[in-house]
């Protein structure tokens, strides 16, 4: 299984601060963060390459009272990763991690950057954070709408299965208990409207049936959650006679 720290290009996103206890509002204010993070790493299988490699970035803060900063990779449970820290990092001095590629379930969730700054002292006068998320894919698969055509007034059936990745990354096994939401689009029209939602069974199989009143497109969509990424269907046009 190849290693999740893997370095490559990344989406960029510059946090927002947050205070840390015993810093005054002059000094709070006088102190520039900038720290860039990815927006959002997703993983397929077989997605082990430069595309899901991403580097996390942190500039030592800059300010007046500031003599360096420390900065800290968390991983979703809280825990800072061994030799994910940065003691002491100078004003503009740039530092980094190498992220991406999870191969494993604990792998996934919410990560997070820290960087504190301190003055000569040793004494904190701010923080910040940022965060992303990393997560597996999933799939909608054998997806349709029908039947093809139907009568106006008659049902028409949603259907289709819900996969994800596994937990090693090796292949795609049933997603279960999942609510999957329904849209639709008439024909000519550019919006899309919530039609209502279904919960996948336990071999990831949905099914849900609605009225059908005029031509349009149906779409199954998967909000995703913090493990497992977001996804949509194929659009299903049906033809209302």
């Amino acid at each position: 299984m190849p290693s999740r720290m893997i370095s490559g290009a990344a989406a960029l996103a510059v946090a927002a601060g947050v205070l840390a206890g015993g810093a005054t509002t002059a000094e709070a204010v006088s102190l520039q963060f900038r720290v860039e993070v990815p927006k959002h790493l997703s993983v397929g299988k077989g997605d082990y390459n430069s595309s899901c490699g991403m580097d996390v970035w942190v500039w030592g803060t800059e300010g007046a009272s500031v003599a360096y900063s420390r900065a800290y990779l968390i991983d979703p449970d809280g825990r800072v990763p061994a030799g994910r820290v940065y003691k002491r990092v100078l004003p503009r001095e740039q530092v980094g991690w190498s992220v991406g590629c999870p191969g494993h379930l604990e792998d996934l969730g919410k990560w997070r950057v820290r960087v504190v700054a301190y003055n000569a002292s040793g004494k904190a006068l701010g923080s910040r954070e940022d965060y992303w998320y990393e997560k597996f894919d999933t799939a909608i698969q054998s997806y349709n709408a029908a039947p093809e055509p139907v009568r106006q007034g008659r049902p028409i059936t949603v259907s289709g299965r819900l996969k994800r990745l596994n937990d090693i990354a090796t292949g795609y096994t049933v997603y279960p208990g999942k609510t999957i939401r329904v849209y639709f689009r008439p024909k000519g029209s550019a919006s899309w409207a919530y039609m209502g939602a279904t919960k996948t069974a336990g071999d990831g199989r949905f099914r849900k049936a609605f009225t059908a009143k005029r031509d349009g497109y149906w779409r199954a969509y998967f909000p995703g959650t913090s493990n497992f990424d977001r996804q949509k269907s194929l659009d299903d046009f049906v033809d209302v006679r």
